[in-house]
């Protein structure tokens, strides 16, 4: 961290991600919601701890230094999964066999998971704080909003990188769920799938105006979306048929092989 002066004040300016915190990505994001169009000034003001409204009227000259310390934020960092780390001289570590955490682990996952999914930033402490524990540790012996408050300024780039084994696993789970579910199944998470890609699309097309270009893309992607979903319902629907089908007539072969047949007559 590099301390500088702004309007005879000092702060602390992050020179790399190692430096940045959870409290300032939370500070940033709740920023953003506040000041639009401006996404750089709530990266300063949530990274720096400088106040908005100081910043956005100030010289661009005053704030040339900060710039150019937190030029690294133009290099996205790129996290790599890790399943332990060393926080204040304390070990924490998550279980690398996400199906065999414990159930009230899972609640409170994808309660967390649910309670932040307009924002995902903002509860990530909260999340490392359910998964990550010291050896021997359960839920039942700490308090999670304690030890979550703690890992707001755990560096943003352990967060991260725990974030990612985390929701790569996630993933694998999901993928070896939906191999052993039913066929019903499989088709109604994939059409699911469909639905919230193009709810997305949908919500940028609106975004972009009446008369942009990229709203005509959009437009045109919605629709070959459409015509991807609507073929798709028609194969499950016609595979459905054909297995349903194929199960009846083998029952069906059953039943009369076993009415037929029998012990031989002495």
């Amino acid at each position: 961290m590099k301390e500088i002066t702004f309007n005879e004040k000092q702060y602390s300016i992050p020179e790399n991600w190692n430096e940045v915190t959870l409290r300032m990505v939370i500070k940033t994001s709740e920023l953003d919601e506040l000041i639009e169009d401006a996404p750089i000034i709530s990266i300063i003001a949530g990274y720096c701890g400088l106040p908005s409204h100081e910043l956005k009227t100030s010289k661009v000259n005053d704030v040339q230094e900060i710039m150019t310390l937190l030029d690294f934020i133009y290099i996205p960092y790129e996290p790599l999964p890790r399943t332990r780390f060393i926080y204040k001289d304390i070990e924490y570590h998550i279980n690398e066999n996400i199906e065999e955490t414990e159930f009230q682990d899972w609640v409170s996952t994808q309660t967390t998971l649910y309670q932040y999914k307009d924002n995902p930033a903002l509860g990530l402490h909260k999340l490392i704080a359910i998964l990550c524990k010291r050896d021997g540790e359960t839920l039942d012996d700490y308090n999670v909003n304690e030890r979550a408050e703690e890992f707001l300024d755990l560096p943003m780039t352990i967060a991260r990188d725990i974030e990612c084994f985390f929701l790569h696993s996630l993933r694998a789970l999901n993928a070896i769920t939906l191999l052993y579910s039913s066929i019903p199944d499989q088709v109604q998470l994939v059409l699911h799938r469909f639905s919230e890609l193009n709810a997305i699309m949908k919500q940028r097309q609106v975004e972009r105006g009446w008369y942009s270009p990229t709203r005509f893309v959009i437009g045109i992607y919605r629709l070959y979306l459409n015509y991807l979903k609507h073929d798709l319902e028609k194969y499950f629907n016609t595979k459905y048929t054909e297995i349903s089908k194929r199960s009846w007539m083998q029952t069906y072969k059953a039943s009369l092989t076993k009415r037929f047949s029998g012990s031989p007559r002495v």
